[in-house]
């Protein structure tokens, strides 16, 4: 009868002067050894992501956002951890490889679900149409398309015209009311790009 009581005794006085068997989790990480390939929460490359906003395309929770600011021309990508499911989408479906990857980290430890820490951002400058004011694309995509296309990239106008301002500052046009044949060499969007080109609404 004693002997039960002796045991566990001597159980508790081994571990009051033993180590804890469990780790201060999620201060002490230390412990935790994830695998390679392990799917952590995603993580944008300010330098490799070009905006396209494929990763908001084929997010199955909708946790990635497209917000564009047409007055600063802006487009913010935003991803939502406490909507993501870490399946790894946006990693496999970046057009560059690398604008957004998947890290080793897992955990969401908030107080508040509105937390910064609970968000993950980048910033892109838009270009939009001189004609309309729609947005036509993110100045990095315009690039990384042109580099792709080589030589045959000066077959597109806009391309061509993006790739002048480098060298020329002209200056953003006013939206005016109306088509006019100056705006065939104007930074357009497709819909205007057929109205002056097929249409030819002067």
């Amino acid at each position: 009868m004693w002997l039960p009581k002796i045991r566990e005794l001597k159980e508790a006085l081994g571990s009051l002067f033993s180590a804890p068997y469990t780790t201060k989790f999620p201060k002490d990480m230390s412990a935790v050894d994830l695998p390679d390939g392990f799917r952590g929460f995603p993580r944008y490359d300010a330098s490799a992501c070009v905006g396209c906003g494929t990763c908001a395309q084929v997010c199955p929770t909708r946790a990635i956002d497209v917000i564009d600011n047409t007055k600063k021309k802006i487009r913010t990508l935003r991803v939502n951890y406490n909507q993501c499911m870490n399946c790894g989408q946006c990693e496999e479906k970046c057009i560059t490889k690398t604008g957004i990857t998947l890290t080793k980290e897992f955990t969401l430890v908030v107080t508040d679900l509105s937390d910064s820490s609970a968000f993950e951002s980048v910033e892109k400058e838009l270009a939009v149409c001189e004609v309309c004011g729609a947005v036509i694309g993110c100045k990095d995509h315009l690039a990384w398309i042109k580099d792709r296309l080589g030589a045959k990239a000066y077959a597109h106008p806009n391309l061509l015209l993006w790739t002048q301002e480098q060298f020329s500052q002209s200056g953003p046009a006013e939206v005016k009311d109306r088509i006019r044949r100056e705006d065939q060499i104007k930074m357009v969007c497709a819909k205007c790009r057929y109205r002056i080109v097929v249409a030819d609404e002067f």
